[in-house]
């Protein structure tokens, strides 16, 4: 019995001394031991090492344990513009890895005094009056009020912000990445120039990529290299109509609109012209592909 309270006694005290060794390794962590003496900048950046360290608020002599480094994190791409992404990572007993990731210059947004420059993840980056170069364009983007430098991209219409990334996702690789242009003024009635010689009108972003396989299909089986002209993604296939088809029809279309003014202005009793015209209006020539 009495061995068993001596057990438990010494048991409690062990427990005691533990415990106190604990706390004192605790306070002695924050205070004493892993304070930051190096960091290591990782990856490419517009930015020198001391700068990107500077944004992050790390000093030496800043214990580890005790700085939040989330925040180090959100200052460095907050201040410094073209960074997209900071990771920062302990690495005891003193030392910090600084993981940056730069910004990619993607789409230029139109706007009422030119165009927002984006990243892929929709950052701002800077206003000009044109375009940047190798960017995909984006007219009738409609930003929200008050976008700024740094800020992510966001339209007045959230619909058609979602419509914007969604796009943004595709632009770059595979078929879209020879889209230069998308018209998102109507997100409902999408257009798109591919090559600069091909408005391609996919309307709603619904099966948006099935209608950029089926029109890289068409486009590279069907039509010849040179071809301008307009791709109309239909619900139940594709409809091509070349710069010829369209001009023929709007001659067609404007002869129509002459022999109407015609057919008002002649005298009750004067024959009017026969209805071929109307006929030759429907038969303009044009690729249907299903």
């Amino acid at each position: 019995m009495q061995d068993n309270r001596r057990r438990g006694n010494m048991s409690l005290h062990y427990s005691l001394i533990a415990f106190i060794a604990l706390v004192v390794f605790v306070i002695l962590s924050l205070t004493v031991f892993f304070n930051i003496e190096t960091a290591d900048i990782i990856g490419s950046s517009v930015y020198s090492a001391d700068e990107i360290i500077a944004a992050s608020g790390i000093k030496g002599g800043d214990n580890m344990i005790r700085k939040n480094m989330s925040k180090s994190e959100q200052a460095i791409t907050s201040q410094l513009i073209y960074i997209e992404e900071a990771q920062i990572t302990r690495k005891l007993p003193s030392s910090v890895e600084i993981l940056v990731v730069p910004c990619v210059e993607t789409a230029s947004l139109e706007t009422e005094d030119g165009f927002l420059i984006v990243s892929e993840t929709g950052k701002i980056l800077r206003a000009q009056e044109e375009p940047a170069e190798d960017t995909v364009v984006f007219f009738g983007a409609e930003p929200a009020e008050n976008m700024q430098i740094g800020m992510t991209f966001a339209s007045v219409d959230e619909d058609k912000s979602e419509v914007i990334y969604e796009l943004m996702k595709r632009a770059g690789s595979g078929f879209a990445s020879k889209i230069t242009s998308f018209d998102v003024t109507d997100r409902l009635n999408i257009n798109c120039i591919y090559e600069d010689r091909i408005t391609i009108e996919i309307k709603s972003i619904a099966d948006v990529d099935y209608k950029f396989k089926l029109a890289e299909e068409i486009l590279q089986t069907k039509i010849s290299p040179d071809t301008i002209g307009v791709l109309k993604m239909l619900d139940d296939g594709a409809q091509f109509l070349s710069n010829d088809d369209l001009e023929q029809i709007q001659q067609t279309y404007e002869m129509n609109m002459e022999t109407s003014v015609a057919v008002e202005t002649l005298p009750s009793d004067t024959e009017t012209p026969s209805e071929n015209t109307s006929e030759e209006s429907n038969s303009s020539p044009h690729v249907n592909f299903e």
